[in-house]
């Protein structure tokens, strides 16, 4: 955009911008009162607060100190929320577009219309829809409102497949743990035993300031435990142990290393576990599937004592890991030999080559990390007799988000594996509910859940989003506005009429955000349920404005952390509420607004309804520990207050008591703890009652099915230039993949890197638009600002303050440089998620270097398995631009 466009973006404001306050409410003169409330400003969002008012004005925001998983502390952006609520360029009141031409930097010419003006609007259309066909409603959603209790049960009941994701496919980091754990969303390091850490990519909790997990982050350093951040840059939490430097997009190369190390040179493994625990005994005939039984169907081991092969479940006296063995005719080998041969080839000295770590390094770090699991012991937890593996390797999307990204993951699984600490005290375990996740399948292997259990196949696809030819895709809406623009390449074969927008942003959260306008041009009817005039809000015809966070009650159950685990929230069943501060603008809570247009579009009461759907909805991370209002609890066939429904949630509540809405608004939260065991789900299947897949054969039926699926609908893999490069991801022994990013010109000569920061992690709460957080992010020395090598700046002859232009294949993006010893010499940083805006966003988001203008959303570099985008382009870095 040139710079004669920004000032015109900063000349005008959004209606209302210019509001006069509303004055204070008569009654609240002279009350000083204290709410109890969850904080919200960033995914994770669920930290307990406090919030004071004075007169009827929110003075101060703190941490509830009785309550989990926060006992007080807060974050930057949870102290400075009371700005999101006192936010000039909130909409205000419902608009109607009149301007029919649409873009960024397009006056929309809103026209303020009343409640019932535009709601009557958006259900005549939406009936419409319906009518012709539900699956032309998408509705792209995202953590701005993820505590909705409406959102999916008025999709499945409008009969729309088509909610989609706007948050996450730049984090895809769910499918190989909802395989190896069965839980979801992924894993994490249990802190409380953990002694040795070794972390890839990821954050711990103090790189973008979760107060809880900084915390158990703390104890753990305080008692000893080892930290290795292997990681292009050097974050908050690596300065506090060992940083080895890594080139961005090279993770999978030093994992494979790794666990070569592990398995081919000799070093010690947990034999009980990879016998007992695993299907890497399992025998794998000639085409990579599992030899079955001809009788039972069931896949068989080899008893080198007896000297025969059996069904995994028959009486052993041993259990072979190596070996090939002829069985019914058929040679075999287990699938233990397998992955150790198919790892022989990534040496160190290969991977140093790809990934720069140092062959000596990757040694060193793999025979720690084996010296530290301290195999074979174990530890007494409340009577129980647990094995003992205080190490753990962690990935997050920083190793998962390239193509070849699930193989990484999966490395990193095998390497646990290896030393036997899945789901046991000190190890790897995962952050979904606690309780008998790791049931057995057929095989007696862990039942794939969430994203490890495939799509069904169907041909047309009804998904927009490609689930048909992702199976275990995360969150796509790259693939959801390929297929809007150009629907026949897709094979989809009805149009989206209509996008209904809630709590997320694709244009300034995703890849080529000029894409995304496109496609919401091409659909003829938009709406935006909106707190600001986002970069997807002044794309809609009709805008219909939600509260605030500290606007919005609510009531939910507290799920385990995303960044780690340890005492502090072992058992903390607990449930807690959220009061509402009074609204300032003609707002309504987005499930009141749901409400009405389920109402308005028919699908609210009767069978199938959003109230039939919610009596029988789990939550999805943590099910039975979740609210579960059960069959019958609230009459499908009348409209209910919120507040009723919210009753009624926590009086059904498993874990409750039967105490509802009037006892938790006095008391802040219910905790029903329970024993500390029962947080390790080996608790429930201990011993040999279940396995972990060593050997992903699931991951290899998975690919021939969708293979065979396709020839079947004949027609080849959409979007995909050489299909191989599709099938050579479904493979069940991981294997090196290169990136799409490594056969880039050689102008382009850095790689990337985006890592979230204290200020602004994710965009929920909009802390890119906080004055009092864009006092600290704009000054921050380590925010808000392009990152370079100092070596690697003088190289360019690049000084630190220069205005510089950062260029990939995809697009370009500038700022101004800083120069720093903290980041890999192949590396660019740009943290946070900075940048873009519209005509009448709030100034602040208009500045900083967008990151995710440097992306691409082409099918080719996509990740197979979970459709994860590539983070980490290749690029050149040289002076120009402006400071934004």
């Amino acid at each position: 955009m040139t710079k004669a466009g920004r000032q015109e973006r900063s000349n005008q404001a959004p209606p209302g911008a210019d509001y006069r306050w509303p004055g204070v409410d008569p009654d609240e003169l002279g009350q000083v009162r204290t709410l109890y409330g969850i904080c919200g400003q960033c995914m994770q969002g669920d930290c307990a607060t406090l919030l004071h008012m004075e007169d009827g004005v929110v003075t101060r925001v703190e941490g509830n100190p009785t309550a989990p998983p926060n006992y007080g502390s807060l974050c930057p952006r949870g102290a400075a929320q009371i700005m999101n609520l006192y936010n000039p360029y909130r909409v205000k009141t419902p608009l109607v577009r009149t301007n029919p031409e649409k873009g960024l930097d397009v006056d929309p010419g809103w026209k303020e219309v009343s409640w019932e003006e535009a709601m009557a609007i958006v259900i005549e259309r939406l009936k419409e829809v319906r009518a012709k066909d539900p699956r032309g409603l998408l509705i792209m959603e995202g953590f701005g409102n993820r505590d909705s209790l409406l959102r999916n049960h008025f999709a499945d009941a409008f009969g729309t497949p088509n909610v989609v994701g706007s948050h996450a496919p730049l984090c895809s980091i769910h499918y190989a743990s909802n395989l190896v754990h069965a839980g979801y969303p992924e894993q994490v390091a249990e802190m409380e035993y953990c002694e040795y850490l070794l972390s890839f990519g990821r954050s711990l909790g103090p790189n973008f300031a979760t107060t809880g997990a900084i915390r158990r982050f703390a104890k753990a350093m305080r008692r000893g435990m080892k930290l290795v951040v292997i990681d292009p840059r050097c974050s908050i939490e690596a300065s506090k142990g060992e940083w080895i430097p890594i080139r961005p997009g090279s993770d999978l190369a030093c994992l494979l290393a790794m666990a070569n190390v592990m398995l081919n040179e000799g070093l010690p493994f947990d034999q009980w576990f990879m016998k007992h625990r695993t299907n890497g005994p399992y025998l794998i005939d000639p085409a990579g599937d599992y030899h079955r039984d001809p009788s039972t169907g069931r896949p068989m081991m080899w008893d080198p004592a007896a000297g025969r092969a059996q069904t995994f479940d028959a009486e052993f006296q041993d259990i072979a890991l190596t070996g090939s063995y002829t069985v019914n005719g058929v040679s075999c080998r287990t699938g233990f030999d397998l992955v150790k041969e198919g790892f022989r080839q990534y040496t160190p000295e290969w991977a140093e080559e790809i990934c720069t770590v140092p062959a000596a390094t990757i040694r060193r770090i793999a025979r720690e990390f084996v010296k530290h699991a301290k195999i074979g012991s174990t530890i007494q937890i409340d009577g129980f007799t647990f094995p003992f593996r205080p190490v753990s390797v962690n990935t997050h999307r920083g190793v998962t988000n390239h193509r070849g990204g699930t193989y990484a993951e999966l490395v990193a699984k095998l390497m646990n594996m290896l030393v036997g600490n899945i789901e046991v005290p000190g190890g790897c375990v995962g952050d979904s509910m606690r309780g008998p996740l790791l049931e057995p399948d057929k095989d007696g292997v862990v039942r794939p859940q969430f994203k490890a259990q495939p799509h069904p196949f169907k041909f047309p696809p009804d998904s927009i989003d490609g689930h048909e030819y992702y199976p275990h895709k995360n969150c796509t809406p790259h693939l959801a506005v390929q297929a809007i623009l150009d629907p026949a390449r897709y094979h989809v074969d009805y149009n989206i009429e209509a996008w209904l927008n809630l709590g997320g942003n694709p244009i300034r959260k995703n890849a080529q955000p000029q894409k995304y306008v496109e496609a919401m041009r091409r659909v003829p009817f938009v709406v935006s349920i909106a707190y600001h005039m986002d970069e997807p809000t002044i794309m809609a015809d009709v805008v219909l404005p939600e509260h605030a966070n500290m606007e919005r009650d609510i009531v939910s159950v507290l799920v385990p952390p995303h960044q780690t685990v340890g005492g502090e929230v072992y058992g903390a069943d607990t449930a807690r509420v959220r009061q509402a501060v009074p609204a300032l603008f003609d707002t309504r809570h987005c499930d009141d607004i749901l409400t009405e247009i389920a109402e308005g579009t028919g699908v609210l009461r009767g069978p199938g309804g959003v109230y039939d759907r919610l009596n029988r909805a789990v939550n999805h991370l943590i099910m039975k520990d979740g609210f579960f209002l059960g069959e019958g609890t609230l009459d499908i066939n009348r409209k209910h207050a919120r507040e009723e429904i919210q009753d009624q949630l926590l009086k059904t509540w498993p874990r409750g008591d039967g105490k509802g809405l009037a006892e938790i608004n006095q008391e802040g939260f219910f905790r029903h703890p329970r024993s500390e065991k029962e947080f390790f789900t080996y608790y429930f299947f201990p011993g040999n009652a279940v396995r972990h897949p060593f050997y992903f054969e699931h991951l290899k039926k998975c690919g021939d099915a969708l293979r065979a699926d396709l020839r079947q609908a004949g027609i080849k893999f959409p979007g995909i230039a050489d299909e191989e490069t599709i099938w050579e991801q479904y493979q069940p022994v991981p294997c090196w993949i290169e990136n799409s990013e490594f056969q880039a010109p050689p102008e382009y000569d850095l790689w990337v890197v985006n890592w979230k920061s204290p200020y602004h992690p994710h965009d929920s709460g909009n802390p890119g638009g906080n004055p009092w957080l864009a006092e600290l992010y704009t000054e921050d020395p380590f925010d808000f600002a392009i990152f370079l090598n100092s070596a690697t700046a003088a190289k360019k002859g690049l000084k630190d303050g220069d205005h510089v232009v950062v260029e990939s294949r995809h697009g370009l993006t500038s700022g101004k440089l800083r120069l720093t010893e903290l980041l890999h010499p192949d590396a660019v940083g740009i943290p946070g998620s900075y940048g873009l805006g519209t005509l009448q966003s709030n100034p602040l988001m208009c500045h900083g270097p967008h990151y995710n203008s440097l992306l691409t959303t082409d099918d080719n570099t996509l990740d197979a398995i979970s459709a994860g985008q590539e983070i980490s382009p290749r690029v050149k870095v040289y002076r120009g631009g402006e400071a934004r």
